[in-house]
């Protein structure tokens, strides 16, 4: 008996959310609601506050504690929030609550979180955190969220790379419509187009402001609506990569090769180099990539080389622990690390061929090299010149 296109489009969803479950929810804990963000007034000592910023095409939620739900905004929203990092925390582990709004002798609570009014105002307070920064470490770093991501997860997930990476930049979130289901892939892909106005609004305000610079970190399928955003803008004239003060890194990307080939040669010069990591053992883009047809995804490529030869530099995760169950969040274990390897890459320190992390970096790499642990590698795979690319 033959399926009608409907039917079997619909089993086809089916079977692609159980697998796609299967393989995220294995040895999986429970996930955040909107209560994550119910703030905590309770006190405990040794505890570190992180203040973030966001920008968001999400719509509003109706009800409180949340700030955001899943919804889409024709317009570009604002807020702020303060997240308390434990003593007990572990670098590249968010300590969830068990239950709102947590202990903080032992979890990520919620200090404060409130609206911005605008973007003036948003642009005022982005000047405004900067300005308090000594001279010299005057620095933002936006991060973009991937597919399946809830509002609470994107701020906690910032606030715990922020902790670990102890460098005074500013963090700003900036958050997309995801649904934060499995289920609703299209959902959310459809969420990134929409989203690309707002993003690069969000961009021209930051290379405006009064950072002497700024770092774009992007996961998974936040690197798509990264990629068209800064195509959007190449086209438009106003070429971000052209800005010496801007660095591009993108985690775990969940992009078609073909499409990454085609877009990044498309961007042109690039004052600094573009950093993608990449990981073959990511069970979440193997999923992605049964279900687009067999085409690898930029983040699971198997050829370092495939990238480098499109200039940038591939920082190669595979062989690295993951903390997740699927190994697609590796990149917030690097936090702590981040700041300084992306400096000494844009020096031009490193070896112009594929090296160990551990022996290059000197004390900083072999801290590098014991946090992962001993029989960790990450490999940096270079084009022929660690710098501006043609």
């Amino acid at each position: 008996m033959k399926l009608s296109f409907a039917c079997a489009l619909s089993a086809f969803k089916r079977a692609a959310a159980l697998g796609l479950a299967a393989a995220v929810l294995a040895g999986c804990a429970s996930r955040p609601g909107p209560d994550a963000l119910e703030v905590s007034l309770q006190e405990a000592e040794g505890t570190k506050d992180v203040h973030i910023l966001v920008a968001t095409t999400r719509a509003r939620a109706e009800h409180p504690p949340a700030l955001f739900g899943s919804k889409r905004s024709g317009e570009l929203d604002f807020a702020s929030a303060t997240i308390s990092i434990p003593p007990n925390h572990k670098p590249g582990k968010i300590e969830w609550p068990s239950s709102p709004p947590g202990d903080p002798n032992t979890d990520f609570v919620v200090r404060e979180a409130t609206y911005i009014n605008g973007k003036a105002a948003f642009r005022q307070q982005v000047n405004q955190a900067i300005a308090k920064r000594p001279a010299g470490q005057r620095e933002a770093v936006l991060f973009i969220h991937g597919y399946n991501t809830r509002f609470s997860e994107g701020v906690f997930r910032l606030a715990q790379m922020a902790a670990d990476a102890k460098a005074n930049r500013l963090p700003i979130l900036f958050t997309w419509a995801s649904a934060g289901n499995l289920t609703d892939y299209i959902y959310d892909t459809n969420s990134v187009t929409i989203a690309r106005d707002g993003l690069e609004q969000v961009l021209q305000e930051l290379v405006n402001s009064d950072a002497q610079r700024v770092t774009i970190l992007a996961h998974s399928l936040g690197n798509l609506l990264l990629l068209e955003t800064l195509r959007q803008m190449e086209l438009k004239g106003h070429g971000l990569l052209k800005n010496k003060k801007v660095t591009i890194v993108m985690a775990s990307p969940d992009i078609d090769i073909d499409v990454f080939k085609t877009m990044i040669t498309s961007l042109g010069y690039r004052a600094n180099p573009v950093f993608v990591l990449v990981s073959r053992d990511d069970r979440a883009l193997r999923f992605s990539r049964r279900i687009a047809g067999g085409k690898a995804r930029v983040g699971g490529i198997e050829n370092d080389a495939e990238l480098t030869s499109l200039g940038v530099v591939v920082i190669d995760l595979t062989d690295v622990q993951g903390q997740d169950s699927v190994n697609h969040d590796k990149f917030a274990q690097l936090a702590q690390f981040g700041p300084q390897l992306v400096k000494t890459l844009e020096r031009g320190t490193m070896a112009r061929s594929q090296q160990s992390i551990g022996g290059r970096l000197g004390n900083a790499g072999r801290s590098f090299t014991e946090f992962l642990g001993n029989t960790a590698k990450i490999v940096i795979s270079t084009p022929g010149s660690v710098g501006a690319t043609r």
